[in-house]
């Protein structure tokens, strides 16, 4: 703290000059409250932080109605492109069954919104091996193919030939009727872990 920095005078000036005792008080005191109020306004500047619900142009509405089913579309949001993909119940039976010792990043969860008959994946549209964009409708498994390095990806985004080993990252989204809402995943109100810069 900047108050424990500054040196006291020996007793011998003390004595000498009460205007120096009087500047040192005046320092220690001025010192103490403005590192009070410095730990006060932190304190309350990270407790409001987790408090906003959604952040200026991280939530997006897009109005889905006319994406017909087994297509993709390419949106952008945040900056950040991002692929739209409806799937018919038999393009996600026909990926389910596709074979597992292919997946090369079979951790990953696949997150699907329910879109009356049909099912709606949203993912980054940004390939995750060194950032270009793949193509839709093309490869072995008519999902998506980098034409920069050959990655390889199906309908539900998984990556299946590299150089790429992760999957195309989920986007959080939601669907009322037919408008699809995508937002920055938040935890709202989630307490600060330290209030202190």
């Amino acid at each position: 703290f900047f108050f424990l920095m500054i040196r006291r005078p020996p007793r011998s000036t003390q004595s000498r000059s009460s205007a120096a005792s009087d500047v040192y008080k005046r320092q220690v005191y001025y010192g103490g409250i403005l590192s009070l109020a410095r730990i006060y306004a932190l304190g309350v500047i990270g407790r409001l932080n987790g408090w906003k619900r959604y952040d200026k142009d991280t939530y997006l509405e897009v109005e889905i109605a006319d994406l017909p089913p087994g297509e993709v579309m390419q949106i952008v949001w945040n900056g950040m492109p991002v692929f739209v993909r409806r799937l018919t119940g038999e393009e996600i039976k026909e990926q389910n069954e596709l074979p597992k010792d292919t997946l090369l990043d079979p951790a990953k969860e696949v997150v699907f919104s329910d879109a009356g008959s049909t099912k709606v994946l949203v993912c980054s549209a940004v390939c995750t091996h060194l950032g270009c964009i793949p193509i839709p409708y093309l490869g072995a498994y008519n999902g998506w193919v980098c034409i920069c390095h050959g990655s390889v990806y199906d309908k539900f985004g998984r990556v299946r030939q590299g150089p790429a080993l992760e999957n195309l990252p989920m986007i959080n989204n939601s669907i009322y009727d037919t408008t699809l809402c995508i937002e920055e995943l938040k935890f709202p109100r989630e307490p600060s872990v330290r209030f202190w810069a």
